[in-house]
């Protein structure tokens, strides 16, 4: 099983397609029965919120060599992120955390898109004919047209919370509109030509399309915020939580390494191991739908005066420590193991 090779595998098939359709789908049935979308959501959070966070954390704490290559993402960021998200929330409140929210994760689920393309490119030998800064441009132009877009709707409600994004004037949407589909355009003229060619890089063209349809619906073509923010969360989170669990069968694949005996064990090939890595990850996640909120209660508690739930400060922080901490832990320098280098 390999994500990345020059032909469109069954692996790449279900990891380009699959997870796109589950996000659709789950997406989907929010927009048409909006009373589902606490259904999904919870859904959404059981099985691929903190599970999501949680493949970061199999690359800082379960292997003694990260830990000690890591010990300031480990250490020293987390409480430097509390006090920061603590302070946003002091300051400007509910509000303010969610923006820098949607924000931060609008950047980082891009960055991860561009890391996979980055991927699929080198195992494709490098798509000399394709030029490298143009594709990272055209692959931010359509987020960046959507993100204008949401700015134009001036939305005022995101998670059943008073929200606020800058004001964006229609001009300025339509003008980036008409730069993105520019963009697309020349990019579907250069697949065709490679087609011609018989240089066809069918991963790297096939994922750089589900990254436009997704990025496309969820920003532009679905009206309700927070139905689009679902379907670009769960195609990002799904994509996180299989790519890193294939970083750590290839790692691993050698057989069990005594500085990380459960990680190595349950990465093992085979479907009963597949089943005890996702459960596994799934049991250690339980803990914080449950402690985390109990926990920022009985601070909130204590703090009379907290302007914000506790619990939304801690949930926040984990969310943006793993967002900083993947910016780091995936750089190739940081990895022998060549299927990922985000």
């Amino acid at each position: 099983m390999d994500l990345v090779s020059p032909k469109l595998t069954r692996f790449d098939f279900a990891f380009i397609f699959g997870i796109s359709l589950l996000a659709s789908v789950m997406a989907g049935v929010t927009v048409f029965w909006p009373l589902l979308f606490i259904p999904m959501l919870t859904l959404h959070s059981w099985l691929f919120g903190y599970e999501h966070l949680w493949s970061t954390y199999t690359r800082l704490f379960f292997h003694s060599d990260d830990r000690k290559r890591f010990w300031v993402l480990v250490w020293t960021l987390p409480p430097i992120v509390f006090l920061i998200l603590l302070g946003v929330g002091a300051n400007w409140g509910l509000t303010g955390l969610l923006f820098l929210y949607f924000v931060g994760q609008f950047y980082h689920t891009v960055r991860q898109s561009w890391g996979i393309t980055q991927t699929y490119r080198r195992k494709a030998g490098g798509l000399s004919w394709d030029s490298e800064l143009l594709s990272e441009v055209t692959l931010w132009s359509i987020p960046i047209w959507g993100f204008l877009h949401r700015c134009s709707q001036r939305p005022d409600e995101f998670l059943f919370q008073e929200f606020w994004l800058p004001q964006v004037p229609k001009l300025v949407v339509g003008i980036a509109g008409v730069i993105t589909v520019m963009l697309w355009l020349y990019w579907a003229l250069t697949r065709l030509a490679s087609i011609r060619r018989g240089d066809f890089a069918k991963g790297h063209s096939f994922f750089m399309a589900s990254h436009f349809f997704i990025f496309f619906v969820g920003y532009i073509l679905i009206d309700e915020l927070c139905s689009g923010w679902l379907l670009v969360n769960v195609w990002h989170n799904v994509q996180y939580i299989v790519y890193v669990w294939v970083y750590n069968r290839s790692r691993f694949r050698a057989g069990l390494d005594p500085k990380a005996k459960v990680l190595t064990w349950i990465s093992q090939w085979g479907s009963g191991y597949t089943i005890l890595y996702f459960g596994f990850t799934i049991l250690l996640a339980m803990p914080f739908y449950y402690l985390l909120p109990e926990l920022g209660m009985t601070i909130s508690e204590f703090f009379k005066t907290q302007l914000i739930p506790m619990s939304v400060i801690f949930t926040m922080s984990l969310t943006f420590h793993h967002y900083i901490v993947d910016g780091v832990i995936w750089k190739q320098k940081h990895n022998s193991i060549s299927i990922f280098q985000i």
